[in-house]
């Protein structure tokens, strides 16, 4: 696909200034995989438990399928020289554009806050920052983080008609385009990764068996959200064995969907315990 900067992404590193870069290397973080996750838990332990588990379905979903199409399609980046930042991996299209607008545009349907005009207003403006950023650090090209952006809103029309927003079926979906994305890129750390996550995920949501409904207190979120941030991020900065990239990613979508239960379980061992 020759010529798909448009050179859009050199003008931008001539025309910013340092700061301005460094700046967007931040925002682009409304795209980055922690903050999916980070999100996704926090709609399933204090929103809604079942909307919430969709969306964690939708965004594993979402990065496998961003993952099927970098393998299909092998595109690189811009050249080094540009990058602000670390980037690894192949270019077409935007991991970021996919992952961000699957997310806030879910987010504008889940969340009850303001006007659904106004929610829709908010993810569009959230998802054109994450795509500029992309561009402004040097990691893309604008038609990597167009052609995102068109295929997540086409995904997610069609997640949401298949399924109806059933968890089990969002699963069974990510299930899926995990295979095509282990048939185009084989057996590395990332493929590992997603099957890892899929994986637990779906295991874990139709092994409960019951459905947790406690609500989660702000310290245990807090600690949730620690310990799973840091099993992922050794799962997926270090250069561990398979098996461990495995093991790792599997724990983080295990430990958002049970800790409610783990919480709702601890309350009630410490009521029923002598005084």
């Amino acid at each position: 696909m020759p010529g798909r900067g448009l050179g859009i992404t050199e003008a931008l590193d001539e025309a910013l200034p340092a700061v301005i870069q460094e700046l967007f290397t931040f925002l682009t973080q409304l795209g980055d995989a922690w903050f999916l996750f980070t999100a996704v838990a926090l709609v399933y332990w204090f929103v809604n438990r079942r909307r919430g588990a969709f969306a964690l379905s939708a965004i594993l979903g979402a990065l496998a399928l961003t993952l099927a199409l970098k393998g299909l399609f092998e595109l690189p980046r811009p050249p080094a020289d540009l990058h602000v930042g670390h980037a690894s991996g192949y270019g077409f299209p935007s991991g970021h554009a996919i992952g961000a607008t699957t997310l806030w545009a879910l987010l504008a349907l889940v969340l009850e806050r303001g006007s659904h005009r106004w929610r829709a207003i908010g993810a569009g403006a959230v998802v054109a920052v994450v795509a500029t950023s992309r561009l402004v650090i040097g990691v893309h090209y604008i038609v990597d983080v167009v052609v995102g952006i068109a295929i997540a809103l086409t995904y997610l029309a069609v997640l949401l008609y298949v399924t109806e927003w059933s968890p089990t079926r969002g699963f069974a979906v990510a299930a899926g385009i995990t295979v095509v994305a282990l048939a185009t890129n084989g057996l590395t750390p990332d493929s590992v990764a997603m099957v890892a996550g899929v994986a637990g995920a779906a295991g874990t949501w139709v092994l409960l068996d019951t459905r947790p409904s406690g609500s989660v207190h702000l310290p245990a979120a807090v600690v949730g959200l620690a310990g799973l941030g840091a099993l992922g991020y050794v799962g997926n900065r270090f250069d561990l064995p398979l098996a461990g990239v495995f093991v790792l990613n599997l724990l983080v979508p295990v430990g958002i969907l049970t800790l409610p239960l783990v919480v709702e379980r601890a309350k009630k061992a410490r009521s029923a315990s002598p005084t």
